[in-house]
């Protein structure tokens, strides 16, 4: 069914915090959490259980789009549909693993999905599977993501200031090489069961000694090659309104930069297709909308948009399913 995703109301300023924070350092001992929202670690704790426990906010695990070159790919697939099928397909194609996102939409497409895989050739059979027994679908159109300038981890509230946010930022700087592809599944896989897990128990699971596996978890995660962070519903987080738009730019690589680092920004992508740039915006009101085409006009040489849709229920995001009012559903392929 359509949703009241966008109905329910936004969090108490002190979850706005926590989840913030817990985007920011998702490991972070619960006693810097509480400290930099200023509650005491077991209220920050049990805040936490309790969003968790409504499905109001949940972790994320999930290898980084940073890592779709060379050897994973992306595409940006939009489908049109006979009407009253959309929620059908956009609910039944989200049943697949290497779907990342699909959003059901107002304007000239009715739903849009982002695929991961591996190898162009491959891809292109996997959206062919997905729509070509489906008479309910009319319309596709296919674009392949070249970079990304923006992904959902990277998303913030913005309910802490500058300062609160340094405070909890701890990632050392400089070029970290990742573990190798064997440790990251390993590593993958245990944080997807528990973000917090020990560094003593994640030790005990890839059977290497505790400071080893400390430094392979701080690699991980400090060269990106692993993104953990924290969700919440859109509304719930202030966000209640999404927008996808695709645009041009004279230099999609610089652009993407600029418009990525826009707080309202929560995707965006280079891609190869009819536009050059691909991105989902999230706002409070629609109407915030053209103040964003406006900065971006601005500070792009070239910016034009060529593309318009409303998010009126986002299905599947970053690997999870949502309900119709946009909560995490609890069984997630």
């Amino acid at each position: 069914m359509y949703a009241s995703s966008q109905s329910l109301p936004e969090l108490p300023e002190v979850d706005l915090a926590l989840v913030h924070a817990l985007q920011v350092a998702p490991r972070a001992p619960w006693s810097a959490i509480g400290r930099t929202i200023g509650v005491d670690p077991a209220t920050a704790a049990r805040r936490w259980d309790r969003l968790v426990a409504e499905r109001l906010a949940w972790f994320v695990v999930r290898p980084s789009a940073e890592q779709l070159a060379p050897d994973r790919d992306a595409v940006v697939l939009k489908l049109t549909c006979r009407p009253g099928t959309d929620v059908r397909v956009a609910e039944q194609i989200a049943q697949a693993e290497e779907v990342y996102s699909v959003d059901l939409l107002a304007g000239k497409d009715d739903v849009a999905i982002i695929l991961i895989g591996r190898g162009l050739g491959q891809m292109r059979q996997a959206v062919d599977t997905f729509v070509g027994d489906d008479p309910d679908i009319v319309g596709t159109r296919a674009s392949f993501i070249a970079g990304v300038h923006r992904e959902d981890a990277q998303w913030r509230l913005g309910a802490l200031s500058p300062e609160q946010v340094s405070g909890l930022d701890r990632r050392g700087d400089g070029t970290v090489t990742p573990p190798d592809a064997e440790v990251l599944a390993q590593l993958t896989e245990i944080l997807i069961e528990d973000p917090r897990m020990s560094v003593a128990d994640i030790g005990r699971r890839l059977d290497r000694p505790e400071p080893t596996a400390r430094r392979l978890l701080e690699r991980a995660l400090r060269s990106r090659a692993i993104r953990l962070g924290c969700d919440v519903v859109a509304s719930a987080g202030g966000a209640g309104r999404g927008v996808i738009l695709e645009a041009e730019a004279d230099d999609p690589r610089t652009a993407g930069d600029v418009i990525g680092d826009l707080p309202c920004v929560v995707r965006c992508a280079a891609v190869v297709g009819a536009s050059n740039l691909a991105l989902v915006v999230r706002f409070n009101a629609l109407a915030e909308l053209f103040e964003f085409e406006g900065t971006a006009a601005e500070r792009v040489p070239g910016w034009r948009v060529t593309d318009r849709a409303t998010i009126v229920r986002s299905v599947k995001r970053q690997g999870k399913l949502l309900d119709d009012e946009g909560r995490v559903l609890l069984s997630t392929p």
